[in-house]
């Protein structure tokens, strides 16, 4: 198994020196590297301080044999020495060639020996960009280290095919220094045009005997060639740095761990320990880590970004498999055991788990290895990477906390019709998300800036927002309605600054803001103000969110003005449609009430009618005509107006319901429509009904008993030309109600019928017909007394002006808009109370 080094290389600076001496690069078959003098090429000068070059490169082999290669050498039979001789040159040898040298003899890892060997050949020959290519075992060259490039010749240039017509191809083909000018590789096709021109490449190869193991390569900005200083040197950093290459990349083959005498176990630990040394190569700069385990010792190697993604020194890590595990979070130990077993079977182990770190920090780690086997099959360790991936994963959660706060915002502001909906649902869904603690919603109407909805804000601000100077210039409506996107003040100072009028000053437990301009593709709608308590930044993920808040709640204001406009009509159209009054009747008080439903644009087709008949008797009309439409409303004025004339004429609750099925039959419509007619004399309470299926009767006794009657009907009307229907005859006692009521009462989705009659029993039941009321009509309740007129609103009209509110007003208050509870079907109410 590789074992990683977990050392930090020492820092070498790097300067362009003289070169001062000539290096032969091994031959191939030698092993041996030939530092060799040279005749001067010009000038003169004492060579008195000459033998220090002598020095310098017996430093380097004493360097060398001191790292193994002279004894490694000898028992391969093999001459490792490095033979030097001083070059006769007339200027000095620059000391910092020695500490180039010596660094790269230094290093402990092959990433940064390359590192290093790629700076000095930089500085060498004044380049600005070079590259280094590993050799593969498929003959590939693959990139290890870059210095210059853009991502784009990174990326296309990463992994090379040894017979490409490229620079470091052709080095490693021809096995020595090469140098050409950049146009005439044609692998480079059209990138050559990204080049400098003039431009040319020289690449060295990385020679150990008749092996390349890599090739450094740079780009000069230049015509002229290498002069033959800039040769030696480069072919020096490559003589050296292929030794020391090959010393780390082969070491492990040298000392094996004791207690391990498989000699099929040894050869897989030199193998895979050479395999990883070139792995951590391209590692190098991406801050991955390297593990090594060992099945059979126990023993987990960590290189020092390991350590580092762990929290843990390199030189205090014991290389126990439970030291890992003891830092993996609880909640993920079991995963990290299933991945390891999984690894057994499948080869690769992937993992993505979180760890504790011993400073208490929680991390994300994605970890992958491979499961290395000896000939048999048999799992001998794991080699493997890991990264830290906690910021993309964070990055993750916000992204998919976002997505779905936007769903669930979508979803919410979809069921919003009105514009009070929409308010209702940014106090109720919004504020809590974004822990906001108050906002206010503006329209714009007619040019000025309305007040639509507010939530959090003490009374005296409230009051100030709804006046009319919050549209003047220099307001926060105005300054968001001008910067077209949302504006972000994070405390009370930045604030008053940007709005100093007393008109503007926020509440005292408001410190931070902010202003939402709300415009969709037809134009502006208003601004939403979002109040914080405490003054905070505004992070890129606030914005994010806070825009699209805007953009939705823009396009549902729009969208519920529409409606709200609609629905007005429409609701006019019903109130002309129903009757405006109601007759002053002797012996009998009667309450009426129409609600319309909360979903739909359209006008319903629920109705009712209180008539004088002949002999002192009182006529009792409600229905509702199938569906919410023009058509709908159409059918009901027709059927009510035909009803109102037979009425007229005399016919009791049979005749008169059979009549109004002939004229719905005789109708160009598919609509039905239900009736209940009752006929009441209230000098002795007989009560004369009839039924086409609508809701049964229901009959309030003075004590509180609830009851309904039994009541036999015929089918709706429109249903069956030739339908009977049925004459059922009751009383109703002194100070006993009546309720006549259309099914949007008791149906809903959340129920059936029989469960909302049952729940309307159960409610009157608990209040006595007669019983005091607390609670008020809700908005859009159409109310009304006997001898009144029909109102919106919770005052009621009575005979010269009566503003009192009667017992029977108080309980048709409490049916019609009882309590939490939002009617989604239009609502008819008909009570009648007989008095003597």
């Amino acid at each position: 198994m590789p074992v990683i080094g977990r050392g930090r290389e020492p820092p070498v600076e790097v300067a362009p020196p003289p070169v001062t001496r000539s290096v032969r690069p091994a031959a191939p078959g030698t092993g041996t590297g030939d530092v060799s003098g040279g005749r001067p090429r010009g000038g003169t000068g004492s060579t008195g301080d000459a033998p220090k070059t002598g020095d310098i490169l017996d430093a380097i082999s004493a360097r060398v044999a001191d790292h193994g290669l002279r004894d490694r050498g000898a028992k391969e039979g093999k001459g490792a020495r490095v033979t030097v001789e001083p070059e006769l040159v007339p200027s000095p040898v620059d000391p910092s060639w020695a500490g180039v040298v010596i660094g790269l003899l230094g290093r402990t890892s092959a990433s940064g020996l390359l590192t290093l060997a790629k700076e000095a050949a930089l500085a060498a020959v004044g380049s600005r960009a070079g590259a280094v290519y590993i050799r593969q075992d498929d003959g590939r060259l693959r990139l290890a280290t870059t210095t210059g490039y853009g991502e784009y010749i990174v990326e296309k240039y990463g992994s090379v095919d040894a017979e490409a017509d490229l620079p470091v191809a052709e080095a490693a083909r021809e096995r020595r220094l090469v140098w050409r000018p950049t146009r005439e590789y044609s692998g480079l096709g059209g990138d050559a045009a990204r080049f400098p021109s003039p431009s040319a490449y020289a690449s060295v190869p990385l020679m150990m005997e008749d092996r390349c193991l890599a090739v450094l390569s740079l780009q000069l900005d230049r015509a002229e060639p290498l002069s033959e200083s800039e040769e030696r040197t480069l072919s020096l950093i490559a003589a050296v740095a292929a030794q020391r290459l090959e010393y780390l990349l082969s070491r492990e083959s040298r000392v094996l761990p004791a207690g391990i005498p498989r000699l099929d176990q040894a050869v897989r630990l030199v193998e895979s320990r050479t395999r990883a040394a070139r792995l951590e190569l391209a590692m190098a700069s991406a801050d991955i880590g390297a593990f090594d385990w060992d099945f059979d010792s126990g023993r987990l190697v960590w290189d020092e970004r390991t350590c580092r993604l762990f929290g843990v020194e390199p030189d205090a890590f014991d290389e126990r498999i439970d030291t890992f595990y003891a830092h993996i979070h609880p909640e993920d130990q079991a995963a990290v055991h299933a991945a390891a077993r999984t690894s057994m079977r499948t080869g690769f182990y992937s993992a993505l788990y979180r760890i504790i770190r011993p400073d208490g920090a929680v991390r994300w780690i994605d970890a992958k290895a491979s499961v290395v086997r000896d000939p048999e099959g048999r799992p001998q360790g794991m080699v493997g990477v890991a990264q830290d991936r906690t910021e993309e994963r964070e990055h993750e959660e916000r992204r998919h906390a976002r997505r779905e706060f936007v769903l669930t915002l979508t979803a919410a502001f979809g069921t919003a019709l009105s514009t009070q909906d929409v308010v209702d649902t940014m106090t109720g869904t919004v504020l809590p998300a974004l822990d906001a603690n108050a906002l206010a919603i503006h329209l714009i109407r007619d040019g000025d800036v309305v007040l639509a909805g507010a939530a959090g804000y003490p009374e005296e601000v409230l009051r100030r927002l709804g006046e009319p100077s919050m549209g003047r210039a220099g307001s926060p409506m105005s300054a968001a309605l001008r910067a077209g996107t949302p504006l972000f003040y994070e405390s009370r100072e930045e604030f008053r600054a940007a709005f100093p009028d007393d008109s503007f000053r926020p509440a005292p437990e408001h410190h931070a803001w902010a202003l939402l301009p709300l415009t969709t593709a037809d134009g502006t709608v208003g601004t939403c103000i979002l109040s914080y308590a405490d003054a905070r930044g505004f992070t890129a993920d606030d914005q994010i969110v806070t825009t699209a808040i805007a953009g939705i709640l823009a396009q549902s204001l729009a969208r519920a003005r529409l409606y709200d406009q609609r629905r007005q009509a429409m609701t006019e159209l019903q109130r002309v449609m129903l009757p405006r009054s109601l007759p002053r009747l002797p012996g009998v008080e009667v309450a009426v009430r129409y609600r319309p439903g909360s979903e739909g644009l359209d006008v319903g087709g629920d109705w009712y009618d209180v008539v004088r008949l002949p002999g002192g008797k009182v006529g009792l009309m409600i229905g509702d005509v199938q569906g919410h439409s023009a058509q709908a409303a159409a059918v009901m004025g027709q059927l009510r107006t035909a009803l109102l004339a037979y009425a007229d004429d005399g016919h009791g609750p049979a005749d008169l319901m059979a009549c109004g099925n002939r004229m719905l039959c005789g109708l160009d419509t598919d609509l039905f429509a239900t009736c209940c007619i009752v006929e009441l004399d209230p000098a002795t309470g007989v009560l004369r009904m009839a039924r086409a299926g609508h809701p049964y009767p229901l009959l309030l006794e003075a004590d509180g008993t609830v009851r309904e009657l039994d009541c036999p009907g015929g089918l709706p009307l429109a249903c069956q030309l030739d339908d009977e229907y049925p004459m059922v005859t009751a009383e109703l006692a002194p100070g006993a109600t009546l309720l006549l009521y259309t099914d949007g009462l008791v149906e809903s989705r959340e129920h059936s019928y029989d469960e909302g009659v049952a729940e309307l029993m159960r409610s009157l039941s608990r209040r006595p017909a007669g019983g005091p009321d607390a609670d008020g009509a809700g908005p859009g309740v159409r109310a009304a007394r006997n001898g009144g007129p029909v109102r919106d609103g919770i005052l009621r009209g009575g005979p010269a002006g009566e503003r009192d509110r009667s017992d029977l007003d108080a309980l048709a208050d409490r049916i019609a808009a009882p309590a939490g509870r939002t009617a989604q079907d239009d609502i008819a109410v008909l009570l009648v109370r007989r008095t003597d």
